[in-house]
């Protein structure tokens, strides 16, 4: 609402006059009561909890236009004052739990926060339909209701690992572009039938959601998405107008006063301050529809590229439903960890598209080769059609010592048709949709009988905005240790995942397998060599004699000078009984490694 006004009629007490205003608005919904009742044994039942450290707009809001907008300080600004692009601490949202504070949940705005009011809006409904009309907030909160947690995410979540390959087309995210809330609205089947959408024997095949004219800067200056008649109207997936969330008014950086929520969906195709709907035959040519949330081929890598291979409008490359992520908050980035202590509760999120669940969870302490289950926090109960739309958070419990003795530690999820989480980073244009394996490598502490890890990234634009600063490991003059290893090792990083042209590329992937491997096995640099773990104590007793031919324990038997050679392969062992056990378990095609 305007504060100007609401002064003008209220008088000094500004709080006063907009705490007035929004309870004269919710009690104007009809079943309000009941809505906050039900909302509010959710928010019990996961121990929600306010943003207890906002204060009202941020000071740097100042000066701008959104100094009327309510923010936390605690939000790690992506682009500057303004637009307002922001992420919480990832570790800030751990604390939180399941649900996510309007103040603390990600921000994507493309320019100022619209100033709208819930008693002068309107959303204008067209194209085809029997009932042309536009709806004001009042008349439209008195259609039926339903209230749903969904997590959104944006597309771009975990980008900074993309653009630390090469810069792409958008900003830097870090992994807190995930958040979750109960949303309250008008389901969009409800709304349609009210208005009497055509079949789509009449054509009626596009459903095109725009914001309001001056949002953005390109294109006509609205920001739209245009969705298949088909996906908006299923029944398994509660899309609605929503004007709440978590029991309040829809915070105005997140679309007051009513917004597209399309569960499983990327955040990019909700359209936020929703004005106008229409029913198309064709799809709609929203410059941002059209040009923006896209996946292309690796080996496009400028705009003209992709106007050369005429694929902005190609239906492969366009993003509705996410894909399956899953990141580490605990430990936090240059968090340090006794070792004296027996345990760690490695933890994090996950997340999945399209209603579909998130089976299970592994941590891998050996770049793949085993993997430790971890323990799965489910919140939401699946729908009546088995849909689920919530990220779940995990943890397993991992030995110190183990943490101690590994370069590096890895996260990866699967669903219910088995499909996982890939190992390596794909470079795209636009950098959307990154979901490789989260990896954190692990350092000892110099002079100290603990350990520090190391996240692939970090947002954060200072050591104050670290909201656990306070478990960090700094160096001797108070500063992080790294900005995360991918940034630190960037020039690698990038030559093991660069793009490059089709006529560019090699037919032997090995050159790129050693860049890879070199990135999973090295600790912190010291001049231009890798400082390498000492080699853990077993607590073993081994002879000499027994060590292997590189004198480690893990390969005894595998002697390279050894009299006995495989015929199968290169290796060497110390006795024909070593063969021949290498033979069962490499070799005998009557047999399997796994026995």
């Amino acid at each position: 609402e305007d504060p100007a006004a609401l002064r003008s009629h209220f008088g000094s007490s500004l709080l006063a006059s907009v705490v007035w205003v929004v309870v004269a608005i919710l009690k104007s919904v009809p079943g309000i009561e009941q809505i906050q009742k039900d909302i509010a044994k959710v928010k019990a039942e996961f121990n929600y909890t306010e943003d207890k450290d906002l204060k009202g707009p941020d000071e740097k809001d100042r000066d701008t236009p959104d100094s009327r907008v309510p923010r936390s300080a605690w939000m790690n600004r992506l682009t500057g004052i303004r637009p307002f692009n922001s992420e919480a601490p990832v570790s800030l949202l751990k604390a939180k739990g399941f649900l996510t504070p309007p103040t603390l949940h990600y921000v994507r705005n493309h320019g100022l926060c619209p100033q709208l009011s819930w008693h002068t809006h309107r959303i204008d409904i067209s194209g085809l339909v029997d009932r042309p009309m536009a709806f004001s907030m009042d008349e439209l909160v008195r259609l039926p209701t339903v209230s749903v947690p969904v997590t959104l995410q944006r597309a771009g979540n975990r980008r900074k690992e993309r653009n630390l390959i090469q810069k792409g087309i958008g900003f830097n995210w870090g992994c807190a572009a995930a958040s979750t809330s109960i949303w309250t609205g008008v389901p969009l089947r409800a709304l349609m039938k009210h208005v009497g959408i055509k079949s789509q024997e009449e054509g009626a095949n596009w459903i095109n959601f725009e914001g309001p004219t001056g949002e953005v800067p390109q294109g006509d200056t609205t920001y739209g998405a245009s969705h298949a008649r088909g996906a908006m109207m299923n029944p398994a997936r509660p899309v609605m107008l929503a004007f709440m969330m978590n029991g309040e008014l829809l915070h105005p950086d997140h679309g007051y006063p009513v917004r597209l929520l399309i569960p499983g969906y990327i955040g990019g195709r909700m359209i936020k301050w929703l004005t106008k709907i229409s029913v198309t035959e064709e799809e709609g040519e929203s410059h941002y529809h059209i040009f923006d949330n896209r996946v292309f081929p690796k080996h496009v890598t400028s705009k003209d590229e992709a106007t050369k291979h005429k694929i902005w409008k190609d239906a492969a490359c366009t993003i509705n439903d996410r894909n399956m992520n899953s990141a580490i908050w605990a430990p936090a980035h240059c968090e340090k960890v006794s070792l004296s202590q027996s345990a760690y509760e490695v933890g994090g999120y996950a997340y999945n598209g399209a209603g579909r669940p998130i089976h299970r969870l592994e941590v891998t302490l050996n770049d793949g080769h085993t993997w430790r289950p971890a323990e799965i926090q489910r919140f939401e109960r699946p729908n009546e059609f088995g849909m689920v739309y919530c990220w779940v958070h995990w943890t397993v419990d991992v030995p110190v010592r183990d943490l101690r003795n590994c370069f590096e530690f890895a996260v990866r999820c699967w669903d219910d048709s088995q499909n996982c989480q890939p190992e390596r980073p794909t470079w795209n244009l636009m950098g959307m949709m990154n979901n490789p394996w989260f990896r954190v490598k692990v350092h000892d502490v110099p002079g100290a009988n603990a350990i520090w890890f190391e996240h692939p990234t970090r947002v954060e634009p200072n050591l104050k905005h670290a909201w656990d600063k306070d478990r960090l490991h700094l160096t001797v003059d108070g500063q992080l240790p790294s900005p995360g290893w991918q940034e630190r090792l960037q020039k690698e990083y990038s030559a093991a995942f660069a793009p490059l042209p089709l006529e560019q590329q090699p037919l032997d992937g090995e050159v790129y397998n050693d860049k890879a491997r070199f990135l999973r096995t090295e600790t912190v640099q010291t001049g231009a060599t890798a400082a390498q773990k000492p080699a853990p104590s077993t607590g073993i007793e081994v002879s000499k004699e027994a060590m292997s031919g590189d004198g480690s324990l893990t390969n005894v038997g595998l002697k390279v000078d050894g009299r006995a050679q495989c015929p199968h392969c290169t290796q060497r062992f110390g006795s024909e009984k070593a063969l021949q056990q290498h033979f069962k378990f490499i070799h005998d095609p009557n047999h399997h490694q796994e026995d």
